[in-house]
């Protein structure tokens, strides 16, 4: 291992520092006691391939050699051409890379002092950068000692312990809360409350109480209408049912998981707006006399059982709006129906008042002095054949106006669809119009039944045509004549008689 090598026997004066991205060992050997190059070679394999490694060696004199990869004769000649009694400085230096994923921590003790010596605020930044090159997730091989702990989006394990799973979606839970809190300084502190809410943990992690601590600072930023951090102050404004504003030293937080919850309540499940306002409301009124950093259980239990009484009533209300739908539905498909069957009942009646008309001109003749002998006579067949047309113009009127009024309805059908589409979800649609189904079948129905009724309509006046035609020339229909003529001068003359 790295460490090891590094403290090994015939080395002294050990020095090693590990910032966020650099590592840094420095060390002296005399030269009578140089170890061979195959111990450099060894430090270099050590290193991941993804990090970039320098290793310089200085004698007394400053003279300097930047130790190669396969250049053990250049190594050997700079010992060589140095005193023994000599000391050598040698100093390695590891640049340290973000790359599928992973990122090297070669003395995690070094890390953690490194990072606890940092503010607040610097350490969100550095943090914030190594996510932005790995934005859903991050690995951290850590070569020495043996550690494990992890937060919900970094994994600190030991090097070569493979792939992690991680099912958080922390790139959809950064747009969430862009869209739900607005938090001035996200720019720069491109971090979530999830990124240091430790799940695994070990006892007496260095880390611990930096992690809870810069998580309860963004379970507030994210809580919040509006904050911002201005240097060790974090401030803030939540507009509920009155307007709170806040301060809170952000070196001086407490560990509130319960703040933490809240924040993951919100954008876990459910419509994050909705539930940040109702958030909003009860906290702004809890904390009228207490600091937010206070909130507890009590709060978290109020938010929850506001949240179910909004939900029982948009549940109602839903209901409510379905039913009404579901009733226009059947509504309009049923008048859909009557318009066709409709174009049935005027031609019902059509046939009636032609028929009507002709029994009043039989009936007109039969009370004449002449019976039946003007019946069909040129200028009757002449009306009747006017009648017929008019009975053929009427036809085309009614079924444009039979067309109109369907397309109005199938207009009303797609604009009820057009309105709810903001309100109702897709599936909400589908399931409520059925996939337009009904209506599908309803179009299906009146078109059959426009062509029949159409063509029943048709078939009538052209056989009313050739009726009429046939009997006002027919030599049959003048022997009809003459003996409904004899039957009624027998009728009459028994009647005188009596």
């Amino acid at each position: 291992m790295l460490a090891e090598l590094i403290q090994a026997a015939t080395i002294t004066d050990t020095v090693v520092s590990e910032r966020m991205k650099v590592y840094e060992a420095s060390f002296k050997f005399q030269v009578e006691n140089a170890p061979e190059y195959s111990y450099f070679l060894n430090i270099i394999q050590e290193v991941s391939q993804r990090d970039k490694i320098k290793i310089t060696l200085q004698d007394e004199t400053e003279r300097i050699y930047d130790l190669l990869v396969a250049d053990e004769d250049g190594y050997k000649s700079f010992i060589k051409d140095t005193l023994a009694d000599e000391t050598i400085d040698v100093r390695v230096r590891i640049d340290k890379q973000v790359v599928g994923n992973h990122f090297s921590i070669y003395s995690f003790d070094e890390f953690a002092k490194d990072i606890l010596s940092l503010s607040v605020e610097d350490v969100m930044i550095a943090f914030s950068n190594l996510l932005k090159q790995s934005p859903n997730y991050l690995v951290f091989d850590v070569y020495s000692p043996v550690t494990m702990f992890a937060t919900k989006t970094m994994f600190f394990v030991p090097s070569g312990n493979g792939m992690v799973n991680t099912e958080f979606n922390r790139v959809r839970r950064m747009e969430d809360c862009k869209e739900v809190s607005y938090f001035y300084n996200f720019d720069v502190y491109e971090v979530l409350p999830d990124d240091f809410k430790i799940t695994i943990d070990y006892e007496n992690n260095p880390l611990t109480e930096l992690f809870q601590k810069i998580m309860v600072l963004l379970s507030i930023s994210f809580i919040a209408t509006s904050s911002t951090i201005s240097g060790s102050q974090l401030k803030g404004i939540i507009n509920g049912q009155r307007t709170m504003e806040y301060c809170c030293d952000i070196n001086q937080l407490p560990g509130n998981k319960i703040l933490y919850s809240i924040y993951n309540w919100i954008y876990t499940d459910g419509s994050p707006i909705d539930k940040a306002i109702i958030v909003r409301n009860v906290i702004s009124l809890h904390c009228k006399y207490v600091s937010i950093t206070e909130i507890d259980e009590k709060v978290m239990a109020s938010i929850q059982s506001n949240y179910n009484l909004y939900l029982k009533e948009n549940v109602k209300e839903y209901l409510e709006l379905k039913n009404k739908v579901a009733e226009f539905i059947s509504g309009t498909v049923s008048k859909t129906g009557e318009y066709a069957t409709g174009l049935l009942d005027k031609f019902k009646s059509n046939i009636i008042a032609i028929f009507g008309f002709i029994f009043t001109v039989i009936l007109a003749n039969i009370v004449s002095d002449q019976p039946l002998d003007n019946l069909f006579t040129k200028e009757i067949t002449i009306i009747i054949e006017c009648v017929l047309v008019g009975s053929f113009v009427y036809l085309i009127i009614c079924y444009y106006q039979s067309r109109y009024e369907i397309k109005k309805v199938y207009d009303s059908y797609e604009q009820l669809k057009l309105n709810y589409k903001e309100i109702l979800t897709e599936d909400d649609l589908l399931e409520i119009f059925g996939d337009d189904e009904m209506l599908n079948e309803m179009k299906n129905t009146i078109s059959k039944s426009e062509k029949i009724y159409l063509g029943i309509w048709i078939i009538f006046l052209i056989g009313a045509f050739a009726v009429v035609e046939i009997v006002s020339v027919s030599p049959m229909y003048q022997n009809i004549l003459s003996g409904l003529q004899g039957v009624l001068k027998l009728i009459q003359s028994i009647s005188m008689k009596s």
